[in-house]
């Protein structure tokens, strides 16, 4: 009998190794696409959440014709120093704005932002109520923790118990927010130089204030939790953003994450996103800037009257 030898198709060690190759070459020109997929995703999600504090800021100043103002009554204790007490933020004040109203209705603004404390878990008291996550106050593109224990010293002033300063501002626990208010340059100026003070001691800001027109001055940007240690977004000692600094100059200070303490930095404009921020403006559009944007036009856009308007300003 003549036995036929069979011949077995497959592959060779050789051209199993080139297909590995081929298709590790793909999903290394894969990955990339993807991950950029994805942050553009992000920055449009960031983008919406600009846009509507934006609106709500409008919303609001249709309401009562002037702008939400950090801090609350004027401290008559300490009225030399134009202290105040209550120490909420404006963004608790535009919780009504973007469907938040019930967020809003359980917070006492009549009491002191740190109300219950230190029992943190009484959701029936302020400090208990200010560790709800908000979710439009979140970067998609940061990492930070929505409820942070880490916070900076002194992040509730002025709504301590006492002139002491108790460990109530050792760092929280608070939720916390990754958009801030423009103030300008320096804090607690009179008159204000930006939409968003440290305090309302310079008195209310109003559409009125913005002598350069609202599409020249910056109103909302970020500064990123995970690099600044002041984030709460009930706490007004905190919610703003400084035109003191360059754009993203802590991250290139310090570039591993990190929310300690870094000099004045901590209160300059700072996002995770690559090469710039997103900010939006007094008419409520949203544009991306970018850290190379000219210094000088950058502290221009942050001050609402220096009667210096950046006329035909166009953000890429």
């Amino acid at each position: 009998m003549c036995l036929r030898s069979r011949k077995v198709s497959g592959f060779t060690l050789v051209e199993l190794l080139v297909v590995i190759a081929i298709i590790g070459i793909l999903v290394g020109l894969l990955l990339p696409a993807v991950q950029s997929a994805r942050e553009a995703a992000r920055r449009m999600q960031c983008s919406n959440n600009i846009k509507q504090l934006g609106l709500a800021i409008h919303n609001y100043a249709d309401t009562f014709k002037i702008f939400p103002a950090n801090a609350n009554e004027r401290d008559s204790v300490n009225v030399a120093q134009n202290r105040f007490t209550n120490g909420f933020s404006f963004l608790s004040k535009l919780l009504p704005f973007f469907e938040q109203r019930n967020l809003h209705s359980q917070l006492n603004f009549s009491l002191k932002l740190t109300d219950g404390y230190p029992n943190a878990n009484d959701r029936t008291r302020n400090y208990g109520v200010i560790q709800t996550i908000v979710p439009v106050f979140l970067c998609p593109s940061d990492p930070t923790q929505g409820v942070r224990s880490d916070l900076a010293a002194w992040w509730a002033w002025p709504a301590e118990a006492s002139g002491t300063f108790q460990p109530v501002s050792r760092g929280g626990p608070a939720a916390v927010t990754c958009y801030k208010g423009y103030q300008g340059q320096g804090f607690d100026t009179n008159p204000p130089n930006g939409p968003f003070e440290r305090s309302s001691v310079g008195g209310p800001v109003s559409f009125r204030s913005f002598m350069d027109g609202t599409t020249n001055v910056l109103t909302i940007g970020e500064r990123s939790p995970s690099y600044s240690p002041w984030a709460s977004w009930a706490a007004c000692n905190g919610v703003w953003v400084m035109t003191d600094y360059p754009i993203n100059a802590i991250r290139k200070t310090k570039p591993t994450p990190d929310p300690t303490e870094v000099g004045g930095i901590k209160y300059g404009a700072i996002s995770m996103h690559v090469g710039g921020v997103q900010v939006g403006m007094g008419d409520g559009s949203v544009h991306f800037l970018s850290e190379s944007i000219d210094f000088l036009t950058y502290q221009q856009l942050g001050n609402l009257a220096d009667g210096l308007p950046v006329g035909g300003f166009s953000p890429p």
